[in-house]
């Protein structure tokens, strides 16, 4: 009987320990292309911990490189930059005008003029109104308005909410492009399965057929 059952917790912990995967394993650089649709990714994985993903749709193409970690059979991939880093804006003046307006006006990353920026006007949850910057980039809005925060939109750029209790008089603001080109990981899932890792960062449709990168060969 005691043989048994020694057999029987070899065969629990020795598929369990078998469950988790080792680094060397999961090291190498992995390929995906989709024939024909001017896409495709690699994913590499390397000995130090870091990884280097990369992709190319057509001809807008990125790279986000960050590091990897092993849980179970998951690889967990964090990029080096994360969303919650992303600057949306710069408030490049916000001082006093001794008026009875604030006076906007909106800039680009270059400093250029950023015309007809949308300023919506909120209380707690709902929408008040919405008015329009100028084609100089510039807004004037009363100090007298019933409004708690605004929004700014631009289309291309970050949405961004400044309180009213924080706006002074003039004020200049930044406002900072989206960036299309980056893929943010934020604990991020692939699994290895023999020499092909599964991510939901290839979508399986009617023309892709395959949701797998392929290990690349070393010659």
């Amino acid at each position: 009987m005691k043989v048994y059952f020694l057999f029987f917790l070899f065969l629990i912990f020795g598929c369990s320990s078998s469950e988790q995967l080792n680094d060397s394993a999961v090291v190498g650089k992995y390929s995906y292309k989709a024939a024909g649709y001017g896409v495709g990714s690699t994913v590499e994985f390397k000995k130090d911990k870091t990884f280097a993903y990369t992709w190319v749709t057509g001809l807008i193409n990125g790279t986000t490189e960050g590091t990897w970690s092993i849980s179970g059979k998951k690889i967990i991939l964090n990029s080096e930059r994360k969303k919650s880093d992303v600057i949306k804006f710069k408030i490049l003046d916000n001082s006093d005008n001794n008026s009875d307006f604030y006076n906007f006006k909106f800039l680009d990353e270059n400093k250029d003029i950023l015309p007809k920026v949308i300023c919506l006007l909120l209380n707690e949850s709902d929408k008040i109104k919405s008015v329009d910057a100028n084609f100089d980039g510039e807004l004037q809005l009363s100090k007298a308005e019933d409004f708690q925060k605004l929004r700014f939109i631009f289309l291309g750029f970050h949405e961004f909410e400044i309180k009213k209790e924080d706006l002074k008089g003039n004020v200049t603001l930044m406002m900072i492009q989206k960036e299309t080109h980056y893929q943010y990981f934020e604990n991020e899932v692939m699994i290895l399965k023999g020499d092909k890792i599964y991510s939901d960062l290839i979508k399986k449709t009617r023309h892709v057929k395959n949701n797998f990168f392929t290990k690349d060969v070393q010659n």
